[in-house]
């Protein structure tokens, strides 16, 4: 009897369904295999070693974009086909990873921790609700608001990772109310279960949706000064080393021109991402009644809130020393960048900043380092009682992005408009796959020559690429601001890149109105080609 029904429950797989089951779980091992694959004929294309390093970089910029592998496994990728190929400068490979970026990103992490060790992140976000209540729509404008003014003056990576602990602690006192789930598990695992992996924990729409909100946030608001964006000091410096006699760029009528762009930019994604996560202006839509509360329950809460921030005392000695250092970081950062703004004729403008603009975060977390955690040790005086940028410039390196000017050239002969309109697209495209300011360093010069044999003015399309490198949106190689919130709070690779084709057509958008219509409004004489753009200098461009 038991025989019969054990064989009654017996499943026959056919073929085809072992196939699709084979599929389902080695889809991504085979895709690994098979890319290389697929790409290998533009590894042959020419004599020298561009085709190969522009192979290099699809075959990398597929693996981020599918996430097949880890980031970080997948960022040490170039690393080893440059070294084993023989077809990268190594000394440059070894400059590339002691880059400002990564020491920035380092530092940003190690104050992060320490503002998580000393509680103050929970002190402030206490306070935040208190004022502004636990409305998801109300919090967001301002915690976006807030990224966008601060990375106006500071590195995106910094002003984004100021706010990322606080907005952490945030999220924690909701969960804490019961308003929201900071995470949540996918299905239930079972014993006949073949994927494992998708049963783990992972961040809540509302998590992501706020820590995608700040890591924008940062790359919009760094667009509008030349402090808060790496690209724009790039293109300043540029404009100063290439065209020694053209017009100098100045700070405040560049915030005259990029500020509009910045304001719209900001206030559609506030509206993008609450349509997207919270279903804002949808009808009858369940996360948005998650999103709203009573007059009832927000009164009860603060009572609760002003309850807890009580029982937190007075600011503690830890918290007054990774509070100050925060701030003395953020204020010392600021003004590195502004000295760092500066070109003499004299000298030639050194593209590759090291530990320049990264210093102030490091001196701070030596400062963390050395300080201790209370003050017993006055108890003694008394009496007894811590790469996607690698592919790009591999490609620079071997001579690709000469290729990549052959091929704007090509578009020469249309109007200005038009090739704007080119270059902004281009630009976003490649700024997806490497950070925006390796991809500004490697082509201004080069736009800026396309624009002197086009004979049109080289500071129109140089600033239509300086504004379309600042707003990548899908992967995490764009800005150290995306992986910083990716390895955070695990979001996942895929959601940045759908959440961010709303932003990014209405970044090509904006950046070309800024270009072809704004700018000439800023600046009247961009419209014409100048005479002293026939005195290009590239060669003060090392």
């Amino acid at each position: 009897m038991d025989s019969d029904t054990s064989e009654s429950n017996l499943v026959i797989l056919t073929n085809k369904v072992r196939f699709k089951r084979f599929l389902k779980i080695y889809r991504k091992t085979l895709l690994i295999l098979l890319i290389p694959v697929i790409f290998m004929p533009i590894a042959f294309i020419g004599k020298n070693n561009a085709y190969l390093s522009f192979y290099i970089f699809l075959v990398t910029a597929s693996f981020f974009a599918g996430d097949f592998l880890h980031p970080g496994v997948t960022s040490f990728l170039p690393i080893v086909f440059f070294t084993i190929m023989g077809t990268f400068n190594k000394k440059l490979i070894n400059t590339i990873i002691i880059s400002n970026s990564v020491l920035d990103c380092v530092a940003v992490m190690a104050m992060i921790l320490a503002v998580e060790h000393s509680n103050i992140h929970k002190r402030a976000a206490i306070k935040i609700l208190l004022i502004f209540g636990c409305s998801h729509f109300r919090l967001s404008f301002i915690l976006f608001m807030s990224t966008a003014v601060l990375s106006m003056w500071f590195s995106n990576c910094m002003a984004c990772g100021l706010m990322m602990p606080l907005v952490k602690a945030i999220l924690k006192e909701l969960e804490k109310m019961g308003i929201m789930e900071t995470y949540e598990i996918i299905g239930k695992v079972t014993s006949d279960s073949i994927n494992n992996e998708k049963y783990t924990p992972r961040p809540s729409d509302f998590t992501i949706f706020y820590f995608i909100g700040i890591a924008y946030s940062s790359s919009i608001g760094g667009m509008a000064t030349f402090v808060g964006s790496e690209t724009n000091q790039l293109f300043m410096n540029y404009c100063a080393a290439i065209f020694p006699d053209g017009p100098k760029v100045e700070s405040p009528r560049y915030l005259l021109l990029t500020l509009p762009g910045v304001i719209i930019m900001e206030m559609f994604l506030y509206l993008w991402l609450n349509f997207y996560f919270l279903g804002m202006l949808r009808v009858q839509n369940y996360t948005a009644l998650q999103a709203s509360l009573t007059s009832d329950e927000e009164q009860f809460i603060s009572v609760l809130l002003a309850r807890q921030y009580q029982q937190m005392g007075k600011i503690k000695f830890p918290e007054m020393v990774v509070g100050t250092a925060v701030i003395m970081a953020a204020i010392l950062q600021a003004m590195v960048y502004s000295n760092s703004t500066s070109y003499s004729d004299d000298d030639k403008f050194n593209t590759r900043r090291y530990v320049t603009t990264s210093v102030p975060s490091i001196i701070c977390v030596l400062i963390l380092f050395l300080i201790p955690s209370n003050m017993a040790c006055l108890k003694f005086c008394r009496k007894q009682n811590a790469s996607a940028n690698i592919t790009f410039d591999s490609l620079e390196d071997s001579g690709m992005t000469e290729e990549f000017e052959k091929f704007l050239s090509l578009f020469t002969a249309c109007p200005p408009t038009a090739q704007a309109c080119i270059v902004i697209v281009f630009c976003k495209i490649l700024t997806e796959f490497a950070s925006n300011a390796t991809v500004g360093r490697c082509l201004l010069a080069l736009i800026a020559n396309v624009g002197v044999k086009s004979k049109v003015n080289p500071l129109y399309l140089m600033l239509s690429a300086t504004l379309s490198t600042s707003l990548p949106f899908h992967l995490v190689t764009g800005t150290p601001a995306y992986a910083m919130i990716a390895s955070y709070v695990h979001i996942p690779p895929r959601k940045l890149m759908v959440v961010g084709i709303g932003p990014s057509l209405l970044a090509i958008v904006l950046n070309l109105f800024t270009a072809c219509v704004w700018s000439k409004v800023i600046w009247p004489e961009i419209d014409s080609y100048p005479a002293w753009a026939d005195g290009m200098k590239i060669n003060n461009i090392p």
